[in-house]
């Protein structure tokens, strides 16, 4: 018997008595210690140890059989017929028969408890209505959409109805489905709560100035400051929006396309930024113990940002038909998109898996300690080559609010504070730059669209860098 397992041999559990170690037996990505019992009703069983230790099990079935005593008896418009041994459930159930000739498998304490009483005839279909807040705001985008082609809308309308106006009837067929959904997200979120009843005609410097000011006094108010690369991000959302009304001639010109702000884009090299090796020798060993409660090693998400480069939503799209052991590579070719609905009640996230394009989809190299530690997980826990890289034991991927939560909590545990996905991806370039990579080089790695956001976030430009490049070139020969 393994030394990792306890002796539970003389051990009583309900109705069952322990009497030797069965051996291991393979269950979903591990295997498990069984052990061999005997049920105060005379009949041999094998339960695993887990089962026993949480109360989940406690007799050979026989508990079960009390189903069969309801046999014959009616619970409203239900008869019970047999018991339902075809469903692998803790609950015990029964097949019932309504006066209306329907059969249903009904979990028992619902039919004691009289929460069911019959087959659902008695009951008017569930109908699945969206919020009246949704049906109403696509009320209101719709007439806003028919007035515009109509003519309607003039440089008078606020920012607002010609927003609705931009993501209902402008960006469709344009840009992908996913990048409006975020720019909507933007749009209500940091620029609508502040600029959206201003009249289009009314947008000038001033209004721009303001409304940075305030979300520079928000995001710090709040705890959570807002990255300069954030604040761009959302400046560029509503210079398009409103290059595009200018091009619809509701407004003279754009405001946004002379405005000059004080916005330094961040420099890492400069700063220091990323985790130092120290840092990462410290962390890993806690990435490493994070696990799903199979054992299965959630932690390689972690690895596979800080040593392939790739961010979180790529990581958790990866299957295995993505992963080339033998060539110390991977593809990616999908992403995970998160996103907020409000379809059905309160406001929660929903993730889509969506297609990688452009420089996106990439292929990247893989360090070979990187390698040999999936190879160890495909080889203990197994993997098809349609089984997601980094899984629970659930169909779908990991949920990223999930993996992004957990490394907080273990940068926390080991004395480093709050790490997020991005100071991993960014301790990945900074060692690239380190290590000599150009800009070219890196923005092929990890899918950035072009050199220059590499140059601007991690690359050295000290003044005194330009100085010794001009020696350089004119030094005497």
């Amino acid at each position: 018997m393994p030394k990792t397992a306890g002796d539970l041999t003389g051990q009583r559990f309900g109705k069952l008595t322990v009497v030797g170690y069965g051996g291991l037996r393979q269950e979903k990505r591990q295997k498990v210690s069984v052990w061999n019992c005997v049920c105060d009703c005379g009949r041999a069983c094998v339960v695993p140890g887990y089962l026993l230790k949480r109360g989940r099990r406690k007799s050979c079935g026989c508990i079960r059989a009390a189903g069969n005593d309801l046999i014959g008896k009616r619970f409203g418009k239900l008869v019970v017929m047999s018991e339902d041994t075809s469903k692998q459930t803790t609950l015990q159930k029964v097949i019932c028969v309504c006066d209306c000739g329907n059969k249903i498998s009904v979990a028992t304490r619902n039919l004691k408890n009289g929460k069911i009483r019959d087959c659902g005839c008695g009951r008017e279909p569930a109908v699945k209505r969206e919020p009246v807040l949704e049906q109403q705001k696509k009320e209101r985008v719709s007439q806003r959409i028919c007035r515009f082609y109509e003519g309607k809308i003039t440089s008078s309308d606020s920012l607002e109805v010609w927003s609705d106006i931009w993501i209902g009837a402008v960006l469709p067929n344009v840009i992908k489905e996913t990048t409006i959904r975020m720019y909507a997200e933007t749009l209500e979120r940091h620029i609508l709560p502040y600029l959206g009843s201003v009249s289009l005609g009314n947008l000038s410097d001033k209004t721009l100035s303001g409304w940075i000011s305030r979300l520079r006094e928000k995001s710090s108010a709040g705890g959570r400051k807002m990255t300069e690369g954030t604040l761009r991000n959302t400046f560029s959302i509503l210079n398009g929006c409103l290059r595009d009304a200018q091009k619809a001639g509701l407004m003279t010109q754009n405001p946004c396309q002379d405005f000059c702000w004080d916005m330094k884009a961040r420099n890492l090299w400069e700063e220091g930024g990323g985790l130092d090796e120290k840092q990462i020798a410290c962390l890993e060993p806690w990435l490493a113990a994070y696990k799903d409660r199979d054992g299965y090693p959630l932690g390689i998400a972690y690895e596979l940002v800080l040593y392939a480069g790739i961010t979180m939503s790529e990581a958790a799209a990866l299957r295995w038909e993505d992963v080339d052991l033998e060539g110390h590579r991977l593809f990616i070719r999908k992403f995970l998109t998160e996103r907020k609905s409000l379809l059905d009640g309160p406001a929660k996230n929903v993730y889509t898996v969506e297609n990688a394009v452009g420089k996106r989809r990439r292929e990247v190299p893989l360090p070979e300690n990187l390698c040999g530690k999936l190879s160890h997980i495909q080889q203990v826990f197994g993997g098809e080559k349609q089984d997601y890289l980094i899984s629970s034991g659930e169909k779908g991927p990991v949920r990223l609010d999930r993996l992004r939560s957990a490394l907080t909590r273990q940068g926390k545990n080991c004395g480093i504070g709050n790490v997020t996905p991005r100071m991993l991806r960014d301790s990945y370039a900074m060692r690239a730059v380190r290590a000599g990579a150009t800009s070219d080089e890196l923005a092929e790695l990890m899918g950035f669209a072009s050199p220059q956001q590499v140059i601007r976030r991690y690359m050295p430009r000290k003044a005194g860098d330009k100085r010794r490049l001009v020696d350089r070139m004119f030094e005497k020969v």
